[in-house]
């Protein structure tokens, strides 16, 4: 799927439109795990390098000792890093992705359901410097039915041992959580996430959370009773 933009000449915002459109071709596709892994290490820029053939063999490597379920979590982190690293015009590369799953493998493995559900990546506001400020609700989810919507956070467990000090300088990592909550949930009117949500836990300090994707469990056979996930990734703080 190639993109055209009329009247431009600029050459690395069309590569990164097409690599974008053919990520998600691949995302939206029907093929096996194995097969969307060696799609996407087909597009990585190192995949010809002799450096990047141990993360190449890993990635290939580990869905053929997964469980089936296990393997299509993996193809599906893979792609979503992948779409994330073009998103904000990053290299995208095996070796950059074999780090990632193997940092996130137990995650990938054993917290079923992170990528059960069907994902959905969205489309970006840009502010005055041309940098993602809002992610956008995609248009197939627009007009959805469900009532529901439900923050999901990604990397949770060291949030919640980074912050579950008895110290009472630092705000316990729950009372953090809520007003992510509160804020993610003033998002839904108009469809704008931001990009970054910086939370206090101290004077002079916050926590820091990435917009990752949405997901909508497809399951639950009534659309009423389906859930919105809006999912971020608990990253760092700065103080």
């Amino acid at each position: 799927m190639e993109i055209k933009l009329p009247g431009t000449e600029d050459r690395e915002q069309q590569y990164y439109d097409n690599l974008l459109a053919r990520i998600r071709e691949i995302r939206k596709s029907e093929r096996g795990p194995v097969t969307k892994i060696s799609d996407i290490i087909s597009l990585t820029s190192d995949k010809d390098r002799d450096e990047s053939n141990e993360a190449l063999a890993t990635l290939l490597a580990l869905p053929a000792n997964m469980s089936f379920e296990d393997s299509v979590r993996m193809a599906n982190y893979v792609v979503l890093t992948a779409e994330g690293c073009v998103v904000f015009e990053q290299p995208l590369t095996a070796t950059f992705l074999a780090s990632q799953v193997k940092r996130n493998l137990n995650s990938i493995k054993n917290k079923y359901g992170i990528y059960d559900f069907p994902s959905f990546n969205a489309e970006y506001e840009m502010d005055e410097d041309d940098n993602p400020e809002n992610a956008l609700l995609p248009e197939e989810l627009k007009n959805f039915k469900g009532d529901s919507m439900v923050l999901k956070i990604e990397d949770c467990d060291r949030l919640v041992d980074t912050f579950c000090s008895r110290n009472t300088y630092y705000r316990r990592a729950y009372a953090i959580l809520a007003e992510l909550d509160n804020q993610v949930l003033g998002c839904v009117e108009d469809g704008l996430f931001p990009t970054w949500i910086l939370i206090p836990y101290k004077e002079e300090g916050d926590a820091m959370f990435e917009f990752s994707h949405f997901e909508v469990d497809l399951r639950e056979p009534d659309s009423q009773y389906r859930t919105l996930y809006v999912v971020y990734r608990y990253d760092t703080t700065i103080s």
